[in-house]
C-alpha cells in the first residue's frame, strides 16, 4: 500500500474526533476545522516518523490539544488593560467619564475578577502577591484575569456598538 492510501487508512478517520477535541477547546467550528487541517498536514510533513506511534488516536487528539492551546495563547483576550488603567491618568485630564465607564465595567465582573484586575492594575500587585492576598494559586490568578480580560472586551464592544 502506498503512503497516502495508508496515511488515508490510518489518520483520515480521526478527524470526526479531532474535530470535536478541538470545538470543544476554540469553541469555534472554523477555528476547530482550521487547526485540524493544520495538524493534517504536519502529520503528512511527518509522515515517514508516524510508524513510530503507537496510538494514532491518542497521538492525534494530543497534537490537536497542543495546537488549540497555542491558538488559545496567541488569542489571549486582549482588552489592551493599560488603556483602562490610563483611563486613570487621563482623569487629571479631565476625561473622567471615560474612566468612570471602565471602573463601572469592572465593577460588573464577577466579585473575583473585579478583586484581581483591581489589585494588578490599580495597586499594580504582582500574581504572586494576589494569590497570597486571595488564598489561591497564581495559576487561578492567570485564569481569573483571563476571564475578566474576555468579558472586559465583550463589554467593551458592546457599549461601542450601542454608541
Amino acid at each position: 500500500m502506498n503512503e497516502a492510501k495508508q496515511f488515508e487508512s490510518d489518520y483520515l478517520p480521526l478527524q470526526p474526533a479531532m474535530q470535536r477535541m478541538a470545538e470543544s477547546l476554540l469553541g469555534d467550528e472554523q477555528d476547530a476545522a482550521d487547526v485540524v487541517q493544520d495538524c493534517f498536514v504536519t502529520l503528512w510533513n511527518d509522515r515517514s516518523k508516524l510508524n513510530r506511534v503507537v496510538n494514532r488516536e491518542a497521538f492525534c487528539i494530543t497534537l490537536v490539544k497542543r495546537r488549540c492551546v497555542d491558538q488559545l495563547r496567541r488569542r489571549r483576550p486582549t482588552v489592551d488593560i493599560e488603556t483602562l488603567t490610563s483611563l486613570a491618568e487621563e482623569e487629571a485630564a479631565g476625561d473622567d467619564d471615560r474612566l468612570q465607564l471602565a471602573l463601572r465595567l469592572i465593577d460588573r465582573l464577577p466579585e473575583q475578577q473585579s478583586r484581581v484586575v483591581r489589585l494588578r492594575h490599580f495597586d499594580n500587585a504582582d500574581t504572586k502577591s494576589i494569590a497570597a492576598t486571595l488564598h489561591t494559586t497564581e495559576g487561578n490568578v492567570y485564569t481569573l484575569l483571563s476571564r475578566a480580560y474576555k468579558s472586559l472586551k465583550q463589554m467593551i464592544l458592546d457599549y461601542e456598538k450601542r454608541q
